[in-house]
């Protein structure tokens, strides 16, 4: 058997983390909305790091177009539900980690429940129908959550904690239609950006979990991989004036 010791190690010898911080990480419970190319790499950031729980959602199968970016499937899993075929290789990268799959949609109707017991979300998702059910049900359970977005050669993050940073709806009080901007099918997708666009919401979701808020990075983080830019966007501070985020409820 593998000791905490032995498997954490490196991060128990990174002061930013510690004993204190993996403490945290193995008693806390993260749900990860999708298992794409974005929330598969960020349930094994999860599992790898010692996340005691990760809950996996997700209500599609794999098909031929995920395998150039994700990462926790390849040919063999074809056909198959992707959320049971992530708890299979999920568990099997740290059995002491409690995974589940559950095939569904993450919808207004459903995200409450996926929500309950969890200490964070993380989102997976690929339209921004989910993401802003995300938001509305996490202002309501006053749950914090990880924002992450990937098209093309280009990611989106952003750490919010409803009633102290601003929310989804903050940054885009009147939400475009589906289909008015470039999306995976449209732009297509670069294994490389969504792996990349994950691995920095991960960092902010393990700096909250392990109980170092003040390293969290506040505003929205973006980057451009073809072009080499990255960007820093923290001049909304708080909740927008008027937004549902300021006390609105389910």
């Amino acid at each position: 058997m593998i000791t905490p010791q032995e498997r954490y190690a490196k991060q128990l010898n990174f002061t930013g983390l510690g004993p204190a911080g993996q403490a945290r990480l193995a008693a806390a419970a993260v749900l990860v909305c999708g298992a794409g190319g974005l929330g598969g790499t960020l349930a094994q950031l999860m599992v790898r790091a010692g996340v005691g729980r990760v809950v996996v959602v997700d209500r599609d199968l794999v098909e031929p177009s995920n395998l150039n970016r994700q990462l926790l499937f390849d040919e063999d899993d074809l056909g198959r539900a992707k959320a049971e075929v992530a708890a299979q290789k999920l568990t099997a990268m740290n059995r002491a980690v409690r995974v589940e799959g559950r095939v569904a949609e993450v919808n207004p109707a459903s995200i409450a429940g996926l929500m309950a017991g969890m200490d964070l979300v993380l989102d997976g998702m690929d339209n921004l129908a989910a993401r802003f059910a995300i938001n509305d049900a996490a202002i309501a359970l006053q749950k914090p959550w990880v924002f992450a977005g990937c098209v093309a050669a280009r990611g989106s993050v952003m750490f919010i904690d409803p009633g102290r940073t601003p929310c989804l709806r903050c940054l885009f009080p009147h939400p475009s239609a589906e289909g008015e901007f470039p999306n995976s099918d449209s732009a297509g997708i670069l294994g490389p950006a969504a792996s990349a666009t994950a691995s920095l919401a991960a960092a902010e979701a393990l700096k909250f979990l392990s109980g170092n808020p003040q390293a969290i990075t506040p505003g929205l983080a973006t980057l451009d991989l073809w072009s080499g830019r990255f960007r820093h966007s923290a001049s909304q501070q708080s909740p927008a004036v008027g937004c549902v985020c300021g006390g609105w409820t389910l």
